[in-house]
């Protein structure tokens, strides 16, 4: 006795079963989600506007309509750029620099002379909104899923890492929607030192580097597993106060601070963002807050050289006996 045989069409079976399915989804998704109706929208700022006439509340309806209606409708906008790139290894920036609060919504990227080892990042504050990723020989278009909103005056900066050493002309297109506010960033105090530091702190760390600079020095402190840095500036307890750029508008020092945490080691490390050139040694100093001010437990001149992304070690310092131990190790900081 034999097993029956049966003979399937695989092709008639996806057709049917690709129908059912879909059928099931649209009848499951149907009316979950509700429509916008931009119109409405628009209605419902104008009764906000009749009824909030007054001048200072009109910064209200622009943030409303902000937040409700530009997420999904408005004045799509290109601001494109041309770099020439030499044939020199070396990283190479455009700055992108609106008057007016924008939403990014993507960036399209096309140049001459492409070779697979290039890198480019597009850089916001310091957040690598885009980090080394690699170009396309034929261009590319990445849209934001999600806008990024960038305030007035500040600068999105697109980096070409010209790692190859290729010459070309690479060509930029970022993508915005135009905002109505202007968002003004908030001030830094005049010329902040350690008498400045605006919490309490019991630990301070100062670091100093050359005046009349471009390079962006910047100072890292591990914690446990907390690290405070340009992108990450405060815990319960544990802050960088200040951080700068360059040092060509200011001369300012950057600082962190702890205040308790006498359980844990504060780890120092210093680095050279840009790898800029750097004339003297980075002056690194310790403080403690006793009841009749601060007092320099020690300083270090660390001779930073700018042909490694690696960091610096300076110290560990033991919050509770005060225990200062040099290190003087390289490190990638970027992973713990």
């Amino acid at each position: 006795m034999s097993l029956p045989r049966y003979v399937i069409n695989f092709d008639e079976l996806e057709a049917e079963l690709r129908k059912d399915l879909l059928q099931a989804i649209d009848d499951a998704m149907k009316n979950k989600y509700p429509q916008l109706d931009i119109g409405d929208i628009e209605a419902l700022l104008a009764d906000i506007e009749d009824l909030l006439p007054d001048e200072k509340y009109k910064g209200l309806k622009n943030r409303i309509e902000q937040f409700l209606l530009y997420k999904y409708d408005g004045a799509q906008q290109v601001q494109g750029a041309m770099v020439d790139i030499p044939a020199i290894i070396n990283d190479y920036k455009k700055d992108f620099i609106f008057d007016k609060d924008v939403f990014l919504t993507g960036l399209h990227l096309n140049q001459t002379g492409w070779k697979k080892e290039d890198r480019y990042s597009l850089v916001i504050n310091k957040n690598k909104i885009i980090d080394s990723a690699t170009t396309k020989e034929i261009g590319e278009h990445k849209y934001f899923n999600t806008y990024y909103k960038v305030n007035a005056n500040t600068p999105v900066s697109f980096i070409l890492h010209n790692l190859s050493g290729n010459s070309r002309q690479t060509l930029i297109d970022l993508e915005y929607i135009q905002g109505k506010e202007v968002t003004i960033n908030p001030a830094d105090p005049k010329n902040p030192d350690v008498p400045d530091i605006p919490n309490d702190w019991d630990i301070a760390v100062r670091m100093q580097w050359d005046k009349n600079s471009d390079t962006d020095m910047d100072l890292h402190g591990f914690m446990g597993d907390m690290h405070v840095c340009f992108w990450y500036k405060s815990y319960h307890g544990f802050y960088l106060n200040w951080d700068w750029l360059q040092h060509i508008s200011n001369d300012n020092p950057e600082i962190i601070s702890v205040k308790g945490h006498q359980n844990k080691v504060l780890d120092i490390y210093v680095h050279d963002y840009n790898q800029g050139e750097l004339r003297s040694p980075v002056n690194v100093q310790i403080y403690e807050k006793r009841s009749y001010g601060a007092v320099l437990l020690k300083e270090y001149n660390i001779t930073v050289e700018n042909t490694s992304p690696l960091g610096y070690g300076v110290c560990s310092i033991d919050l509770k006996t005060k225990k200062i131990t040099d290190m003087f190790t390289r490190k990638n900081i970027f992973i713990r």
